[in-house]
């Protein structure tokens, strides 16, 4: 009787934690997303998408080629100076896994899909005299929540002029691209993200030699990004010091209540209505 129970208590537990994180998603994207139920997302056009294949113990490769809706808070993201200023454990990538049908569905699920959502927006206009415009996707508000970062931006930029050179040129916004290496779309592809300036950032496929972690970006640029929802490539084992994706559900920035994390386990199955 007393492994019943405690297995029962398992299973609920296990349970209570998938839907805390499927509702992370649903708090995060309100516009796109209605519901979970049991194992299942629910979109507000109806569609519906698995959201944990059941499969366990994948390893990293097939988090991030196999991945399932779950699979995406296998790693918790550190806030602020969490995770900042020191190299992340082997292979600590909150965020680069993203189950890629979620996002098509999403922001669209082409080039010219994501074009039809996109807008212009000024960048650091005040420290920059407007000299600087970027495209960015109007899904979910993300234009939005940059216009946030740029004018917290240009306010931090004022009483540090110094950290203009992190910021200007940028390296970049919208493009439909796969991620150097692999054949997974860039969240660039959904108009999504940004790459600040490049001269002063690192990434990891630049290193030459043993793997050494390397960062310029100063903390009160990270916390910015972070508190408007955008999540920062340079806490990353496989760092991108330069590179900014709009993922409110790791951060509970437009989250009533943060969810339990999720317990690892976990392919993914293509397409949006898996049932």
């Amino acid at each position: 009787m007393k492994w019943t129970h405690y297995i029962v208590s398992v299973l609920m537990t296990g349970s209570m934690a998938l839907q805390a994180s499927c509702l992370d998603l649903v708090r995060a994207y309100p516009d796109s997303l209605k519901n979970c139920s049991g194992n299942t997302l629910i979109w507000r056009d109806g569609t519906k998408m698995r959201y944990d294949d059941g499969k366990r113990n994948k390893s990293f490769d097939e988090l991030l080629n196999r991945p399932d809706l779950e699979d995406m808070f296998h790693y918790r993201y550190p806030k602020g100076a969490a995770g900042y200023g020191k190299a992340p454990r082997k292979n600590f990538d909150p965020g680069r896994i993203r189950y890629e049908p979620f996002f098509r569905k999403m922001y669209g699920d082409s080039a010219g899909e994501v074009k039809r959502h996109l807008t212009t927006i000024p960048w650091i206009p005040r420290s920059t005299e407007g000299k600087y415009r970027i495209r960015i996707t109007r899904v979910n508000g993300v234009d939005r929540q940059l216009r946030k970062v740029s004018q917290d931006l240009d306010k931090l930029l004022q009483k540090h002029p110094g950290y203009r050179k992190y910021l200007v040129p940028v390296g970049g916004t919208f493009k439909w691209r796969t991620i150097a290496g692999t054949h997974r779309l860039s969240v660039h592809s959904f108009g999504a993200a940004i790459d600040i300036n490049v001269k002063h950032s690192a990434y990891w496929r630049w290193n030459k030699g043993p793997y050494r972690y390397r960062n310029e970006i100063p903390l009160p640029i990270v916390k910015i990004f972070e508190k408007h929802g955008f999540i920062w490539g340079g806490k990353w084992y496989h760092y991108d010091t330069m590179h900014f994706e709009y993922r409110p559900e790791l951060l509970g920035t437009r989250t009533v209540q943060k969810g339990s994390q999720a317990p690892e386990k976990r392919g993914a199955v293509k397409g949006g209505n898996l049932y």
